[in-house]
């Protein structure tokens, strides 16, 4: 060993005592510029008494001009006459009641008959003022957008002497009607904002009104509740010179920079150190190792100094060097020396005298590890986990996406699993193995039973944990099967899926000490959640195809507890779909049902697939209601209360939601095809409601967010009870074009991937078309629409085409037709 080789003063330490230096002289800068805050204190604490003060008269001058038009519109209701002209219209009287509530444009005296089916002229939101108001409720204020113009209505109830509600008198205030409050407060000092806020969810409410100085605006703004859903936010101005901190921050700045500066440059050379060091260290050890080299290199960081004669040091005594007696130019016997000085030494007991000829790995005892089958990919979708029951999915497939789903949970800070499954035969089964992976994993299990794919969804939200999954072949046949998975309230999709396939491919699966299992049953509150949030306002004749699957007993339920009578068809629960497959995006699969409907003169009809997610309609005359026609209906219900809000649709769905979300204050959003694609962007986008063409809805208005064919149908039928009209009628009110159902053409995975590229380069296809790649392929034309898109859950490629006639719709069909043959000429097409 070479020891006059000198040895360095440098240290890894040494920089870590510079940056410790360098970031105390960054504290201390900070602390000089802290003492420039202390400072601005004492105005700070007056600027924010002055905003309180401001914000407190404000908000009293409006509670005081709302209690005055309250009290006014209250005696006006009570007045004899008015009684009078609710019974016998009388003009004059009405004319006197509005000179007699300064502010009012509109007063309508309704009588309680008169007073359902308003929203189709005044909107839902008046809708259900009114029917508060006849109801009981106390009378309350509500501001409207409607046709992008705001409005405000009160109603207040008109009762008979004994007391008893008679009918309504509805007013509305126009604009103007503030004006008084507007004109006796002082907009010099700063900015007045009058917000609406409904719901919880701050994102949902819209501004009512502002007004003030909007310039200059300074200091804490400060916000006061005027009632219930009423809040007022004062802004205040800079009406004083303020303090110019950059000549007080300056000297701070500057230090800042340097310290930055200084900083940057002690790690970059120490990182230029260590690499320097690192590779004298590596090249000298493999000398020393091959050639017996001893050439000490001269490093400049003390730890490799060391390290470097410590390694010398067990080479030298590990084994002699190639030049003390030992041939080097026998490659075999120096290639045994170089292996074993890679390989870790092992200390283990010495082999007695018999077994001492034994080959050492035959010495060595090792735990036998786990046999991890080969789990299918293609069984991983884009938005769940499917495949063919026995083939593909079995117990030990299911054990194992078990193990993965534990492991991920877990690593993501969660330690139990909700568990439910569908109405399949193969479900029970396949859930007990998925439990006893999960268990295996170290995560604690919660088993729901037998219930629709919404009860799974509401125990993410509802109980101890966010995590859960769902054993259901939703509406495909009986022979399939599949996992629908959700972590911390959001459900797997596409590259979240394949994580749990590596896991299992690369033995990532935890196992640790067994988790538990409880059971639990929801139905109850998760029905009863469903019943509490819904108010149907009249009798309804109605009729439930389940198609024998897992929504029939509770759909039900539901309807008995709502009080409306209810026609079940195929509702006992048979995962062998003896009737017809539970896909009522189909039409042939609707046929019962719409018989049925005519057959008991019924209001209308719901359908619900397999897994009680999606939902379809009848109306009473047996016609097919598609979903995107449908989502109109909610979206009419909703946006009123939710100006301003993203709407999303998927690119099966209508050309008529765009202008219709519009108009109603919405912002529209296109979006890819998938319940758990939706779910994501509805959660990116805040979305207060979605819909997809199969029959998917997301209503974050009054609910989760998650698609729920039960909580959707109940939706649909309060909006119904309340029209006043047949269904039929109802739904003639949406616009409506000529469709197609959704059309498939059988390919293979792969080609239907290949055969979407070559029809995107299609000119001729895209020709005066406005082309959407969202999802697939849409052309959209000035009188029909028209798209191709490849099945994300089976070997399949999916169509749709819609326009203002059968003739639009021939044409389009007729250019797709020939786009097809042109690329892919071995497709059997079904148009």
């Amino acid at each position: 060993m070479n020891t006059e080789v000198r040895r360095p003063k440098g240290t890894v330490v040494m920089y870590s005592r510079i940056t410790i230096w360098l970031a105390l002289l960054f504290i201390s800068a900070g602390m000089a510029f802290q003492s420039v805050q202390v400072n601005l204190f004492t105005q700070s604490e007056v600027d924010n008494a002055f905003a309180q003060a401001m914000a407190s008269q404000m908000a009293h001058a409006l509670k005081g001009q709302l209690s005055d038009t309250r009290q006014l519109q209250l005696a006006a209701s009570r007045h004899p006459k008015t009684l009078a002209a609710l019974q016998q219209p009388d003009l004059a009287w009405k004319a006197t009641l509005k000179q007699f509530m300064p502010g009012a444009n509109r007063i309508y005296l309704l009588q309680r008959e008169q007073a359902m089916g308003l929203q189709a002229s005044m909107g839902y939101a008046v809708q259900q003022v009114v029917s508060r108001t006849l109801n009981g409720a106390e009378m309350k204020l509500e501001a409207v957008k409607r046709n992008n113009k705001q409005q405000f209505f009160w109603a207040s109830a008109i009762k008979q002497p004994g007391g008893k509600i008679v009918g309504v008198l509805l007013v509305e205030y126009g604009a103007g009607w503030l004006k008084q409050f507007q004109a006796g407060t002082s907009n010099q000092l700063g900015q007045v904002v009058v917000n609406q806020q409904i719901d919880p969810d701050q994102s949902k409410g819209f501004e009512i009104f502002r007004f003030g100085n909007d310039t200059h605006q300074s200091g804490t703004a400060v916000t006061h509740s005027i009632n219930d859903f009423w809040y007022l936010t004062y802004i205040p101005t800079a009406e004083r010179p303020q303090l110019e901190l950059m000549p007080l921050a300056s000297a701070w700045v500057i230090v800042l920079i340097a310290t930055l500066t200084g900083l940057f440059l002690i790690v970059f050379l120490q990182n230029k150190a260590l690499r320097r060091n690192q590779l004298q260290l590596l090249t000298y050890v493999r000398n020393l190792s091959r050639k017996g080299d001893n050439q000490f290199p001269r490093f400049t960081l003390q730890v490799f100094h060391d390290i470097a004669q410590h390694m010398e040091h067990l080479l030298k005594t590990a084994r002699p060097l190639a030049t003390e007696g030992h041939n080097s130019n026998n490659p075999p016997e120096r290639e045994k020396q170089d292996v074993a000085l890679q390989q870790p030494r092992i200390n283990k007991p010495r082999p007695d005298a018999k077994n001492s000829a034994e080959p050492a790995a035959m010495l060595v005892e090792e735990m036998a590890e786990e046999q991890i089958p080969e789990i299918p990919a293609d069984i991983f979708r884009a938005y769940d986990i499917r495949g063919l029951v026995g083939e593909q999915l079995n117990h030990d497939t299911l054990y194992w996406i078990g193990r993965a789903l534990g492991a991920e949970v877990q690593q993501r800070g969660f330690t139990k699993i909700s568990i439910a499954w569908d109405g399949r035969p193969s479900s029970p089964e396949l859930a007990a193995a998925l439990q006893q992976g999960i268990n295996d994993s170290g995560c604690h299990t919660i088993t729901l039973g037998a219930h629709p794919t919404g009860l799974l969804y509401f125990a993410t939200h509802e109980l101890d944990t966010s995590c859960g999954v769902v054993i259901t072949g939703s509406h495909n046949p009986s022979e399939f099967n599949g996992l629908k998975i959700v972590i911390d309230k959001q459900t797997l999709a596409q590259e979240e899926l394949m994580v749990l396939y590596h896991r299992i491919a690369r033995g990532d699966v935890a196992a640790n000490t067994p988790g538990g299992n409880e059971q639990r049953d929801l139905q109850q509150a998760y029905l009863q959640r469903i019943e509490e949030d819904v108010q149907i306002s009249s009798d309804l004749n109605i009729v439930i195809d389940a198609g024998n699957g897992i929504a029939g007993p509770a759909a039900q339920q539901l309807m008995e507890m709502l009080n409306i009578n209810c026609i079940p068809l195929y509702c006992d629960v048979d995962g062998n779909f003896p009737n017809h497959h539970p896909d009522p995006s189909q039409p042939h699969n609707l046929a019962a049902l719409q018989s049925a409907v005519k057959q008991h003169q019924a209001d209308l009809g719901l359908a619900f697939d397999g897994d009680g997610d999606r939902v379809a309609l009848i109306d009473n005359q047996g016609k097919i209601i598609w979903p995107d026609r449908l989502l109109m209906l909610l979206i009419e219900d909703i946006l009123p209360r939710n100006p301003g809000r993203d709407v999303l649709y998927d690119v099966k769905s209508s050309r008529h939601l765009a202008p219709l979300i519009s108009r109603h204050g919405g912002r529209p959003g296109m979006w890819k095809t998938g319940h758990s694609l939706m779910k994501k962007r509805m959660l990116e986008t805040n979305a207060i409601i979605g819909g997809e063409f199969s029959g998917h809805f997301y209503i974050q208005d009054r609910w989760y967010g998650f698609d729920d064919g039960l909580y959707t149908a109940a939706r649909l039928l309060e909006i119904i009870s309340a029209s006043n009209c047949s269904t039929a009628e109802l739904f003639a009110t949406l616009p409506e074009d000529v469709s197609t159902a959704e059309l498939t053409i059988d390919t293979s995975d792969s080609r239907k991937f290949d055969v979407l590229k070559l029809l995107a380069s299609d000119d001729q296809l895209a020709a005066d078309a406005r082309v959407f790649t969202t999802d697939g392929l849409r052309l959209e034309f000035s009188d029909g629409w028209g798209l191709i898109r490849p099945s994300n859950t089976t070997p399949k490629l999916t169509l749709r085409f819609a326009g203002n006639d059968s003739a639009a719709i021939d044409r389009i069909q007729q250019r797709m037709k020939q786009a097809l043959t042109r690329h892919a000429p071995e497709l059997q097409l079904p148009f």
